[in-house]
């Protein structure tokens, strides 16, 4: 299994060097001993200002030599596919293969509005941009004329260095988003949000979807993670911050089934158990509690990989201690 870990990004506009965090995050990625790294992608938001995630991984990869540098995901739909593959295929050069290109569709209005994009067209647009970039990157060469992109007959340059191309893996939930994910993905990536029965499902989805595809699945599995030294320590830096996360996804829309009234009972302030809020849900506690958990959602989804997200909420030095305590203790045991 490939394990990864989602950096936050953080920046320090006094700094002489205003990304001396992300790299610092990147280079102690690397040193603990993850296959890759991620940058998650938005647009028009101050809280999270990733608005250029492959010139992000590209300077990231001129200070890693071995971890892959993946991103989860990129908003492809905002985007023309020449564009895009021409940077993507920068990356994958300057890294000397070690580009992944995550892409999903969106789901925020004011970033289509922004761009001038119908959102109800983000489904077919990134359909048909994978579909041009996968070509241009497998025959050298664009040639694709769709509803929303044409492109005449044109060199595909620069070449990534991955052959045929880089691994392109498709997140999202609905059954659309998997159904790309097996027609014109090499990967699906789940949401990091619902419970482990959610994720079964939807797992199972692809792969049948695979199978009528005529190719192989692969999952990656992505959740809000932590670890700690004591369990105590995981309750004050990060357990709290997570579950007003949750209640915010849930009041987005982004999470519509409550199990056992869960979610109920927490906006209402009752008092729950944190052992039942994490389990099948989040990855948290001590090394012990993160290597049983994961195992546990190795076992039972069969994925390939797993992303581990670090909250962006937290502070550097904590995040930092994280991965450092993830490469010490926990990838070690899942790896004997």
């Amino acid at each position: 299994m490939m394990y990864g870990v989602s950096i936050p990004f953080m920046h320090d506009p006094s700094a002489k060097d205003p990304l001396h965090r992300l790299y610092r995050f990147a280079e102690l990625a690397e040193e603990a001993g993850f296959d890759f790294l991620s940058m998650g992608h938005h647009v028009f938001t101050p809280d999270y200002p990733t608005s250029a995630p492959l010139a992000l991984l590209t300077a990231l990869a001129a200070r890693t030599s071995r971890i892959k540098l993946a991103s989860v995901i990129y908003l492809l739909p905002l985007y023309h596919p020449v564009a895009v593959a021409e940077q993507v295929a920068t990356l994958d050069l300057v890294s000397n293969g070690r580009a992944i290109f995550g892409i999903g569709i969106g789901y925020r209005a004011y970033e289509f509005e922004g761009f001038g994009v119908d959102p109800h067209h983000r489904g077919a647009r990134t359909d048909e941009a994978m579909t041009a970039i996968r070509g241009a990157w497998t025959t050298g060469k664009f040639n694709f004329q769709g509803q929303h992109f044409k492109i005449p007959e044109l060199p595909a340059v620069p070449a990534p260095t991955t052959k045929p191309h880089p691994p392109m893996w498709v997140g999202g939930v609905s059954k659309a988003a998997m159904t790309r994910a097996a027609r014109l993905g090499d990967g699906w990536i789940s949401a990091n949000m619902q419970p482990l029965d959610e994720i079964l499902e939807m797992a199972d989805t692809y792969r049948t979807l695979c199978a009528t595809a005529g190719k192989p699945p692969f999952v990656c599995i992505s959740r809000d993670s932590w670890v700690s030294e004591t369990r105590d320590e995981m309750m004050r830096d990060w357990y709290p911050i997570m579950v007003k996360r949750h209640l915010g996804l849930k009041k987005m829309g982004l999470i519509t089934a409550d199990p056992n009234g869960l979610y109920e009972r927490l906006e209402g302030g009752d008092a729950v158990d944190p052992n039942e809020f994490i389990k099948d849900r989040l990855i948290g506690g001590t090394p012990s509690d993160c290597i049983g958990q994961i195992e546990g959602w190795r076992e039972r989804t069969r994925a390939q990989a797993m992303l581990m997200l670090m909250n962006k909420a937290s502070t550097f030095e904590q995040v930092c201690r994280v991965i450092k305590l993830f490469g010490r203790e926990v990838l070690p045991a899942l790896r004997a």
